[in-house]
């Protein structure tokens, strides 16, 4: 991975020919405010990557002192000549402070140097000019990359009347609005509220014959059905392909077991929840029931579409309990 100060050097230096003379001998510093030329720049950071390579075997206090040296001699470059005699200030602050690190990150040290190194041999190999861009002209220019300008989309003559009858109808009602104060307002508003009242009123009042509907299906002759009872009555409507009503009463027929085994008391008052905590000190017969009852919820309050397959496989729920109780 580049770090900040690989990809700031390489673009500094990596211009530069590698057979620059050296005519003054590798100090690796800045002596007396004169900068390093660039091959010394290069060879110190080669010495600091072969430095830092053994220190893996090395007990930790022997390597923070090396790493120490090491910053230390990278702190007194300030500045580097280039071949046309430019200097280039240099700012080591970002990897003395990676050498300077507790505790030591030899792997990422070692990456890091590897990565400038490696950057700075091999760019810049090949530079592109302008007539390296012809080619890419001839591909443009090819058919396929053609297109023409989109039309801009034209409405039908019917559909610009329709909106433009609109945007008058606005436009007077606003104008009217206006004119006449807030009246139009408020009487705009109290319609819309009369008939949302309506639709939510008629809404309830369906909802509420639903639920006479459905107490009116549970007869009083259920308080007089024993388990057996339940299930037959299942047993004829399922035949006559009334599956949604036979489910109830094999529903019923699962509490009436329970209850004639003193294992629950069966009351219409009581809710399925409360049935369900009633055993919930059975978990043998807390889990088959709590699948009776999921199924029986979603056919009989949420009107769940049932046909023969569904039937029969609540057939098994119900039958699983009843030989669990058994």
């Amino acid at each position: 991975m580049r770090s900040l100060l690989a990809v700031w050097l390489i673009a500094l230096f990596s211009l530069i020919p590698s057979d620059l003379s050296a005519a003054r001998p590798p100090s690796y510093a800045s002596q007396n405010g004169m900068p390093i030329t660039v091959e010394e720049y290069w060879q110190l950071v080669r010495n600091t990557r072969d430095a830092i390579l053994p220190m893996v075997s090395k007990p930790v206090s022997d390597i923070r002192g090396e790493l120490e040296g090491l910053a230390e001699k990278w702190e007194q470059v300030g500045a580097v000549e280039l071949a046309d005699h430019t200097v280039v200030q240099i700012e080591p602050a970002y990897f003395t402070a990676e050498l300077r690190a507790d505790p030591p990150r030899l792997d990422r040290l070692g990456n890091l140097l590897n990565t400038l190194l490696l950057a700075h041999e091999k760019y810049p190999q090949n530079l592109f000019t302008l007539e390296d861009i012809d080619p890419l002209k001839e591909i443009l220019a090819r058919p396929e990359f053609q297109w023409e300008e989109s039309q801009p989309i034209v409405m039908p003559d019917w559909l610009d009347r329709i909106l433009n009858w609109l945007d008058q109808l606005a436009n007077r009602f606003f104008n009217t609005t206006l004119s006449y104060g807030r009246i139009p307002l408020i009487v705009t508003a109290v319609l819309l509220f009369l008939l949302s009242l309506f639709f939510v009123s008629r809404g309830l009042s369906r909802s509420l014959v639903r639920e006479a509907q459905l107490e009116g299906e549970g007869s009083e002759s259920d308080d007089l059905l024993t388990s057996q009872g339940a299930f037959k009555r299942a047993e004829d409507l399922s035949g006559h392909g009334d599956y949604r009503n036979a489910i109830r009463y094999l529903y019923l027929s699962s509490l009436l077991v329970l209850d004639e085994q003193g294992v629950m008391r069966y009351d219409r008052s009581r809710t399925n929840r409360e049935y369900l905590r009633s055993i919930s000190s059975r978990p043998e017969l807390a889990a088959p029931l709590r699948d009776v009852i999921e199924v029986f919820d979603r056919v009989w309050y949420g009107f769940q579409t049932v046909d023969e397959k569904t039937y029969k496989s609540y057939v098994e729920h119900v039958e699983e309990l009843r030989e669990k109780k058994e």
